[in-house]
């Protein structure tokens, strides 16, 4: 059984759809839902389900919210090592529109100070899933992975937001991950072209653009092009798959099932088309559904 550490955001989303351009004080809309988010809780959750074994590393309030995060983890079978913070519990509100694109509104709280007491147990894990961080958070796991002298599981990076916006502080997580996992936007920024202007560029300039983001030798990248597929760069050899074609419901989440997914396969040794395919029907069964994500209704 696989031994995975997710590290990153635990937050409440509160989900809003199928939101249409304002013409008044109010608007009617189809569906508003509490939801577990965040990049850590949805990968958890995710290899849960495929049967790994996981613990979280994150930072919730202590308040109602950070309650729900904890009972559901729990519930899952996760272990949550979650200290509590003075401050309250992340929480963003996502509106989605009738295209199933989402539109998110954050406040970080206890979110933007994960790692403040270290992670421990990173040596036992097979598998290190770093989501997106604050620039504090990502120093401090950086000062906890130079502490190990002699790594024993694979480094995965799925940078946020926050990281991407200052790709030079990004460099030390991008420089020692086994595989980072980006979109065709993000990878863009990285590299700072601003010749790709589009989320699904070709397979051919999506290959090349995964072996510009190496850093090492061996080095592994996952672009993903939304409705376009992927492509994995393993080292060595690119390999392309195509997405499932499915009505999306909502995207919000739809990054976080493809990567998590892809990476329980790799790291049992899956090939790479095989990893892909698995990646791809996580990703298409998730976007046909309002949360979008993991964890389902925090109030059931």
């Amino acid at each position: 059984m696989l031994q995975f550490i997710t590290i990153g955001a635990a937050i409440v989303d509160i989900v809003v759809s199928r939101v249409h351009p304002m013409r008044g004080a109010k608007q009617d809309v189809e569906h508003i839902g509490l939801y577990a988010g965040g990049g850590a809780v949805n990968a958890a959750l995710n290899v849960a389900s495929r049967g790994a074994r996981v613990t979280v590393h994150a930072c919730v309030g202590q308040d109602l919210e950070g309650g729900l995060i904890r009972d559901l983890l729990q519930r899952h079978g996760i272990r949550a090592a979650i200290p509590p913070h003075h401050l309250p519990t992340g929480k963003a509100v996502v509106m989605i529109d009738d295209t199933g694109a989402a539109r998110a509104y954050a406040q970080r709280g206890a979110s933007a100070w994960v790692g403040e007491h270290g992670f421990a147990g990173l040596d036992q894990a097979d598998v290190v899933y770093v989501t997106g961080l604050s620039l504090k958070s990502q120093a401090w796991l950086q000062n906890a992975l130079s502490a190990i002298s002699r790594r024993p599981f694979r480094l995965v990076v799925t940078p946020g937001a926050r990281q991407l916006s200052d790709p030079q502080a990004l460099h030390g997580l991008w420089d020692q991950a086994d595989l980072l996992c980006v979109n065709a936007h993000e990878a863009a920024k990285l590299l700072a072209d601003d010749t790709i202007r589009t989320d699904a560029p070709s397979p051919q300039i999506a290959q090349a653009l995964a072996r510009r983001l190496v850093r090492h030798p061996g080095q592994a990248i996952l672009l993903t092009l939304g409705a376009a597929g992927a492509v994995f760069f393993d080292g060595e050899a690119s390999h392309f798959h195509a997405a499932r074609p499915v009505e999306a419901v909502s995207t919000i989440g739809a990054g976080d099932a493809f990567a998590s997914a892809f990476v329980h396969a790799w790291a049992e040794g899956a090939a790479a088309q095989d990893a892909l395919a698995t990646a791809t029907e996580s990703a298409a069964a998730i976007i046909q559904h309002v949360p979008a994500n993991m964890g389902g209704l925090l109030r059931a």
